[in-house]
């Protein structure tokens, strides 16, 4: 086969298929999104704008330095403690 009719046989290839080929259809704009983004917003600004408030935490009040115990003291209470706190007769 020579070029020119392998050319020409592949020129009518691409033609049946594109017969074949339905035409590409883009979906129409729509012309509400710009309200629909616009409510979106504003729900979303007064969501942030009331739960901020509810969010925000309070920072408790500190203890002195002199009342603060650490939470591993009850391990230093053993038992029979009291009896080497004594002193023998």
């Amino acid at each position: 086969m020579n070029d020119e009719r392998l050319r020409d046989a592949f020129a009518e290839l691409r033609r049946m298929e594109t017969e074949r080929v339905p035409p590409l259809r883009w979906p129409a704009p729509r012309r509400r999104a710009l309200p629909r983004f616009a409510v979106a917003g504003i729900v979303l600004l007064l969501g942030t704008l009331t739960a901020v408030p509810l969010l925000r935490h309070r920072t408790p009040p500190t203890q002195s330095i002199t009342t603060w115990r650490a939470p591993t003291d009850f391990l230093l209470e053993t038992p029979g403690r009291e009896l080497l706190k004594g002193t023998a007769p």
